[in-house]
């Protein structure tokens, strides 16, 4: 079960999600994946509890997940293109540190 890991994370009850073409390449074997793995990068929900650092979200608000995870700090965030950050990942494969990334199709998502 998904739980708050780092300050400024979040716990995201997920409402609905989507399957699109990327996530059927992890389905049909034909992009690695970390395992266990969920798929679905594109979700909305609603904000479970947030981490200490969170200030833009708080318990109960409704969320649209981007499909791609960026930090908001590096020079293609800042330029307006948060998904080739630096730092970025998908939901459902491992972040720059190596952890695994939860993702939409699950009922709770750390985000």
């Amino acid at each position: 079960d998904p739980r708050l890991q780092e300050e400024t994370d979040a716990v995201v009850s997920v409402i609905a999600s989507c399957i699109c073409g990327s996530d059927l390449w992890r389905y049909r074997g034909m992009m690695p994946s970390p395992e266990p793995a969920r798929i679905g990068h594109e979700f909305v929900g609603i904000v479970d509890e947030v981490g200490a650092e969170v200030r833009s979200v708080r318990a109960g608000d409704f969320v649209v997940a981007s499909f791609g995870i960026s930090d908001g700090t590096c020079t293609h965030c800042r330029n307006g293109v948060p998904t080739s950050c630096l730092q970025g990942a998908w939901w459902g494969e491992r972040d720059t540190a190596g952890r695994n990334l939860d993702a939409g199709q699950g009922e709770r998502v750390r985000v």
